[in-house]
């Protein structure tokens, strides 16, 4: 199972952004694919074509997993053990679900995941 980053979510779902190819390629190549409630919330916090949204959706094999409180517990310890700090709560959120899913997380911002790949994060650089 493959976890994709909001970022991917939103090339994905827009040929016009800058990855759409990447996620195209990604796409075409790999999968099932899931994402995590908290990636899911960042592609929806900007306008969303809904045509465009239904086809992710189905693209989405794995589905959008929930986050609870086992994820909720492992991103508190995961914002801990790395210092992370509050604007990157949200990339420890999506670590911590892909972690707990055994899924790779497929991103383009890989850096912003490093940290977590010593704490069991399989990350898949783009």
């Amino acid at each position: 199972m493959i976890h994709l980053d909001a970022n991917l979510l939103i090339a994905a779902s827009d040929p016009t952004d800058l990855h759409a190819p990447v996620a195209a390629k990604i796409m075409n190549s790999a999968g099932p694919f899931a994402t995590s409630a908290c990636a899911w919330t960042e592609y929806r916090s900007r306008p969303v074509d809904p045509v465009r949204d239904k086809v992710l959706l189905r693209m989405l094999a794995g589905g959008i997993v929930p986050f609870d409180d086992k994820a909720a517990a492992l991103a508190g310890e995961l914002f801990h053990l790395t210092g992370s700090k509050r604007r990157t709560r949200m990339d420890v959120m999506i670590a911590a679900a892909a972690i707990l899913a055994g899924a790779e997380l497929a991103t383009t911002n890989s850096d912003d995941f490093q940290a977590f790949v010593p704490h069991g994060l399989k990350l898949r650089s783009i």
